[in-house]
């Protein structure tokens, strides 16, 4: 399998991140789908990333639909639960850390270009997200429960992306125990093999 897309998207890094911890082999190129739009256009109409390419030869494209299908390949160690609470759980979880991301996204990259109370409301989106990202990352809660899932992954992944992406919203003392929970987990492989240079 190749993965397509840099680890300066928060998207391709959780599938990375997800592939890595579940030791799924792959070769990864690093396209930015801003600034490479031909190249991204190849393998995804719209050019984002990430796409997935199969050994077959078939491109699936958008993480939430990556991980489902890895989550097929990986039925002993589960990225997202079967079935149950435990999948609703899991889902919605990693919706809330890709909410945070695309809103850290919009933050870092148009805030000063918009009116300040669409930027205010940016803000309030991230910490919302991340305080609910918190909250399931207390003990015994389900960001906990081992093994790594699709929303732990994404929740580091999140908490990463808007530390690198607006350092000035000082979001990690605001979240000691998902940051705590990203700390316990920062230089093990999915994650250290994933990191944007600085």
């Amino acid at each position: 399998m190749k993965l397509i897309g840099t680890y300066l998207s928060p998207y391709a890094r959780r599938v990375a991140a997800a592939m890595i911890s579940r030791g799924l082999p792959f070769d990864h190129e690093a396209v930015n789908g801003y600034l490479e739009f031909e190249t991204a256009s190849r393998y995804n109409p719209v050019a984002k990333v990430p796409s997935l390419v199969l050994d077959d030869g078939e491109v699936l494209v958008d993480s939430t639909a990556i991980l489902d299908y890895l989550n097929e390949l990986t039925p002993s160690r589960p990225l997202i639960p079967e079935r149950s609470k435990a999948r609703r759980t899991t889902l919605k979880l990693a919706a809330i850390g890709c909410g945070v991301c695309e809103q850290a996204a919009n933050l870092a990259f148009r805030g000063r270009d918009v009116p300040e109370t669409e930027a205010r409301r940016w803000r309030s989106q991230i910490l919302g997200g991340l305080r609910a990202l918190d909250e399931a990352a207390r003990e015994h809660a389900p960001l906990r429960t081992p093994p790594l899932d699709a929303a732990a992954i994404t929740a580091i992944v999140a908490l990463e992306y808007v530390a690198r992406t607006n350092p000035d919203l000082d979001a990690l003392p605001l979240v000691p125990a998902l940051a705590g929970l990203a700390a316990e987990y920062r230089e093990a492989a999915p994650f250290a093999l994933t990191r944007p240079a600085a």
